[in-house]
């Protein structure tokens, strides 16, 4: 196995609570509405897991790792190209409408693969950021943590 080497994203922000994001990353089935349409096929999810297949990269699958009520959730993720990899979304309340947020990634690359990506990791992690920054459904998570 390759050592793996550790990368973090730029501080995001966006507009719900932190107890709602919270509940809305712990259920992984939600990926699928982050993710840009038309980037993946072949998707199941449970709360707990999902897979999925990315053009170009293959076959992805993600599990919850761990989670600390409102401040951190951390996923699992294997993939033949890319190898293991660890993200922990790292939360932290603003306002009761407003959380900050960054991710931090341990990926174990091989050789090959961490010659092709270098040191864009960062940057892949950024554009991740972006997505969850720009995601156009946060109306429907503000809530999200209350029961029905």
């Amino acid at each position: 196995m390759s050592p793996s080497k550790s990368y973090k994203s730029r501080t995001g922000e966006v507009p719900c609570g932190d107890k709602d994001l919270y509940a809305f990353l712990t259920d992984i089935r939600n990926f699928k509405e982050v993710l840009p349409s038309g980037m993946i096929s072949e998707w199941k999810a449970t709360p707990e897991k999902c897979s999925f297949r990315i053009d170009k990269a293959g076959k992805v699958n993600v599990s919850l790792k761990e989670a600390l009520p409102h401040t951190m959730v951390s996923y699992r993720a294997e993939n033949l190209f890319i190898g293991n990899l660890s993200l922990q979304v790292v939360i932290e309340a603003l306002t009761s409408h407003s959380t900050k947020l960054y991710v931090i990634a341990d990926i174990g690359m091989n050789p090959l693969v961490r010659m092709f990506i270098g040191e864009s990791a960062p940057q892949y992690l950024d554009k991740l950021i972006d997505m969850i920054e720009n995601y156009s459904g946060y109306d429907k998570i503000r809530g999200y943590s209350q029961s029905l």
